[in-house]
């Protein structure tokens, strides 16, 4: 009989396990259902607001004009070397640096211009941003303009499919005529580049270009390559040879340093040797160029002054220029019409740039030569705007161009170069203009999408509270009818794009997707009427939370508090801090309160003191100082700073065991995972910014190929620990934070009996056991888990982001503590992940970074690896760029298991917290998704700003990545939340 009833009690244990297991399954396809809104909401408004640029396929001929014998052009040069020195900024060619300044080396350009005016000239080379090699490449081959979106290519580039220079080259003079050496990304944008590669011919090396590492390797076998195939002129027409070292120096180390001084002075020797090398021979035209800047960091990809303005410098032993008085500027894509009239090949089709004037003026101004030039360029840009719909309705541009064309017949040659040039500088601003337009219909659809699954979010946390009304009970009504709902909506979405908007199926199958899935919800939820309770009145701590957001979102409305944004959300931390100071005298136990008032305090400093590392945008200069890096204009960290990593792996576990410590949570497993796992994981991480600080300084005596392996051994060591090895030991041993103590009482009953305590006797058991921990079991179990996250975070974060990191752990602590002291989980589960979600975008800017694509950390995509190779490269950035935010959704369940105790042998109680569980983690995600939605409908509202590409756009795309990481993190957290219940299930259950 006792046999039978244990296998029946072992089968119900069973039973419940895997209704439990079922519950936290479908408990996580809410998270999941609603990353997913995000995602379409979010894709469908930047396909209105981020468009790309139409591409025409057409080849460019050369026109009846070519043959016109009022014609003239200069005589063309046989062949072109073209030296691109990556991130060649203007002042380290001009001459305009200070004489002091460590960039200050590369003299030869400046002093043949001086010298050879008639030979030589030295420009500003204007790039329109975004300054990312691959985009200026495109440019500098095409003549077309990026978008601003084009610079998400930039790790992903894909072969140019337009007409370009390098393509009319190859045509009309043989596949084979171009030699070439350097960064790869010129294989991927020209695959018939690939052709030189053939052992017989030898005329094509590709190197690769993002190792931010190398600064000589690359550089060195181009010099190599660029002399043995300068003395082989007769195999190539064009010989490429693009260098790296200048930008990688720039990354590593800024622009003011030895290191950058030392770059630029090989630069110099290389760019004389060439000169040396084509003397001889007139038909050969040299130019070097830079395609972009860096601005005072040594960054890149915004549109700064310093990461615009490039260097050009052409030069020829035959005398072919006009003479400049000073140095003019000239935009990059000119340099497509001009290269293509002085190697006499077709002018590229979607060409807007326009001839060079000294280049076609000559030694002897001759404006019929000038006037020529600009004919043809003007006739090849009026082609391919009859071709683009779009130009339709610019019809002033187009009497410019007729204007220019009637006035040809008069022979006045200059002003005939004037007419040409003015429709030519009225067409490329208006395509700037025009590539602007924003798609109203498609970001009216994304809005709407956010708008439906905000009004989802905030009903769902209003009826399913956790306490009076479970989720799981009741997500069984839902899937059937959320899923036919898609359905559903997708049907009727791909059949009105068939009737109204045939060339946007996919957009509104994606748009009637989400809104079907969500009126399938709201179907299902009315049906649930009469069983569900009505929706109570927010608590004033949720009323706060709301408050805070909306502060938060209405920052975007100005272009200065987008700028200033870390500033206003360190006003609203404090501010909260002090309303959780003042709240804290409410507690009537002394200690308690007197620990609370300390809380509250250190919460409002550490917030101040999150607020001191910053990387000043240029529009806060010169009100902002940069404190990031060892200087302003470096990229290096300080050796002070990284010792405080050495302190922070020492000091901060200590003080989450003293939190851990207030509810007895300190023991079991808590001392190997934070007394010497997440200590040796920090020390570890200290030790890899040390060892890149010994390879990266120059006065060190250990060469850099030493010190190479042990750094990427340490960074793969830790890495995996953090991210594969910690987890799932993790999920397989379930390590609790717990003690068992076992007391004998058998001497206590004994003495009891004796003086006839017979109570006593009753009441006390033989042997009592006591578990330590007991009353934090869940908050610390799910904490282990945590920090393998964190000290994979901390890991791929610059050494002063890893500081402020250590920081925002602390203050997460904090906060709990008060949650827990003041009891705000009970009266509003919003209020604590909200003040969390705000944290997350403060630590993202005290990390190192802005809202702009020059703060993005590149370098980092080489913690692991020498080169890009996926995926290792790829978690970096997202960890490094998105770290903060990651953190802060994984946080989401911890506010409501911190100091959370198990109910023993109670199936219902586990449930219930599932329910909890995922009200909180919806918490994080009402948070971020209501702030996007403010982000959106400011963008819209502000896209014809000024500052909309410059500052609202990136904005944007800041809050479009923070939110998928947020949502990501949030559906892991669930999981992760549900595997603590469950381990908590099998040991208390």
């Amino acid at each position: 009989m006792a046999e039978k009833s244990e296998k029946s009690a072992a089968r119900a244990t069973r039973n419940r396990k895997k209704q439990l297991n079922r519950s936290i399954l479908s408990s996580a396809f809410i998270p999941v259902w609603f990353l997913l809104l995000n995602v379409s909401g979010l894709v469908l408004f930047a396909l209105g607001f981020l468009l790309t640029r139409p591409v025409l396929s057409d080849i460019a001929v050369k026109s009846s004009s070519y043959s016109d014998p009022d014609i003239l052009l200069p005589m063309p040069f046989e062949r072109v070397v073209l030296i691109l020195i990556d991130a060649l900024r203007e002042d380290f060619i001009t001459g305009s640096a200070p004489a002091d300044s460590y960039f200050s080396t590369l003299v030869a350009p400046a002093q043949y211009a001086e010298a050879q005016p008639e030979n030589a000239a030295v420009f500003k080379f204007i790039a329109d941003p975004p300054t990312t090699t691959l985009q200026r490449l495109k440019a500098l081959t095409t003549g077309s303009l990026p978008t601003f979106i084009d610079a998400g290519s930039n790790f992903n580039g894909q072969a140019v499919l337009e007409d370009s220079w390098i393509n009319q080259l190859l045509s009309i003079k043989g596949g084979d005529r171009i030699a070439f050496t350097g960064d790869d990304t010129w294989i991927s944008l020209f695959p018939a580049l690939k052709n030189g590669t053939d052992e017989k011919k030898n005329k094509t090396f590709a190197y690769e270009s993002f190792n931010v590492w190398d600064l000589y390797t690359v550089d060195a076998s181009v010099t190599a390559d660029m002399s043995s195939l300068i003395n082989r002129k007769s195999e190539w027409d064009v010989l490429i040879g693009h260098y790296l070292g200048v930008d990688h120096a720039g990354h590593r180390y800024g622009p003011n340093t030895e290191k950058m001084k030392e770059k630029l002075a090989e630069m110099d020797d290389a760019i004389k040797s060439v000169i040396n090398a084509v003397n001889d021979d007139p038909d050969v035209l040299l130019i070097v160029l830079g395609d972009h800047g860096m601005d005072d960091k040594g960054d890149h990809g915004g549109d700064s002054k310093g990461e615009i303005e490039a260097g050009l410098f052409l030069y020829s032993s035959r005398p072919f220029l006009a003479p400049l008085k000073t140095v003019e500027s000239v935009n990059q894509i000119d340099l497509v019409p001009t290269l293509s009239l002085l190697l006499d090949i077709p002018i590229p089709y979607n060409n807007l740039g326009s001839p060079i004037a000294s280049a076609f003026l000559g030694p002897d101004s001759d404006y019929q030569q000038l006037a020529s030039a600009a004919r043809l360029t003007s006739e090849q840009i009026n082609k391919y705007r009859s071709s683009h719909p779009s130009f339709a309705g610019f019809r002033e541009i187009s009497s410019l161009f007729d204007s220019a064309s009637t006035a040809w017949s008069t022979k006045d040659y200059k002003k005939i170069s004037e007419l040409h040039y003015e429709f030519q500088s009225a067409n490329v601003n208006a395509c700037r203009e025009m590539w602007a337009r924003f798609d109203i219909p498609m970001m009216i659809l994304g809005f709407l999408v956010f708008v439906a699954t905000l009004a989802a979010m905030l009903i769902f946390y209003a009826v399913f509270d956790g306490d009076k009304v479970c989720a799981s009970d009741y997500l069984s009504s839902f899937y059937k009818k959320i899923i036919t709902g898609a359905i559903a909506g997708a049907l009727g979405g791909y059949g009105v794009s068939g009737i109204w908007w045939a060339d946007r199926t996919i957009e509104f199958l994606l748009f009637g997707a989400s809104i079907g899935s969500l009126l399938g919800f709201f179907v299902g939820l009315y049906g649930l009427r009469r069983s569900l309770p009505r929706i109570t009145q927010p608590s004033s701590w949720s009323v706060i939370a709301l408050f805070y957001i909306i502060l938060h979102g209405m920052l975007f409305a100005s272009n200065s508090y987008v700028v200033w944004e870390s500033r206003s959300l360190s006003f609203l931390l404090v501010s909260f801090g002090f309303i959780l100071f003042a709240a804290s005298f409410r507690i009537s136990d002394s200690v308690k309160r007197g620990t609370s008032l300390f809380n509250a305090v250190m919460f409002i400093v550490v917030t101040r003191a999150a607020d001191y590392p910053k990387v000043c945008r240029e529009e806060q200069l010169p009100f902002c100082t940069t404190n990031f890096y060892s200087s302003s204009a470096s990229s290096m960290s300080s050796i002070t700073t990284i010792i405080a990593l050495f302190l922070v792996a020492f000091v901060l576990p200590s003080f989450i065991r003293s939190f851990l410590a207030t509810s007895a949570s300190d023991e079991g497993s808590s001392k190997l995972w934070i007394g010497g796992g997440l200590r040796l994981a920090l020390a570890l991480v200290g030790l890899y910014w040390a060892l890149d600080f010994v390879e990266m300084d120059s006065r060190t005596i250990v060469s850099p190929e030493e010190v190479r392996p042990y750094k990427y051994l340490t960074s793969r060591l830790l890495i995996g620990i953090t991210l594969v090895g910690g987890p799932l030991a993790w999920y397989r041993a379930s390590p609790l934070c717990l003690r068992v103590e076992m007391t004998n009482n058998q001497e206590l009953i004994k003495r009891a009996a004796e003086e006839g305590d017979i109570e006593t006797v009753e009441r006390i058991k033989p042997v009592s056991v006591e578990i330590i921990g007991f009353a934090n079991a869940y908050g610390s179990l799910y904490f282990l888990l945590f920090i393998c996250l964190y000290a994979a975070i901390a890991l791929c974060t610059k050494p002063m982001g890893g500081l402020a990191l250590a920081g925002m752990v602390y203050q997460i602590l904090t906060l709990l503590e008060l949650s827990d002291a003041l009891d705000i989980q009970s009266k509003s589960a919003l209020i604590i992940p909200t003040i969390i979600g705000l944290m997350a975008t403060q630590y993202y800017f005290a990390t190192g970074h802005q809202a702009t694509l020059a703060s993005i950390q590149w370098d980092v995509a080489f913690i692991f690896t020498e080169s890009i190779r996926a995926p290792l490269p790829h978690i970096a950035l997202i960890l490094n760029t998105f770290g903060p935010f990651i953190l802060a959704g994984f946080a989401a369940p911890l506010t409501m298991f911190y100091k959370l105790s198990p109910s023993p042998k109670d199936f219902r109680a586990s449930e219930v917290n599932i329910g909890k569980m995922l009200r909180a983690s919806l918490s994080m995600m009402i948070y971020i998704t209501l702030l996007t939605s403010f982000n959106l409908i400011m963008t819209a509202i502000l896209r014809r700003h000024l500052m909309v590409w410059k500052i609202f756009a990136p904005r944007f795309m800041l809050a479009g990545g923070a939110i998928l990481a947020v949502d990501v993190a949030v559906v892991l957290s669930v999981f992760a939340g549900g595997k603590t219940i469950a381990s908590i299930f099998d040991v208390f259950g």
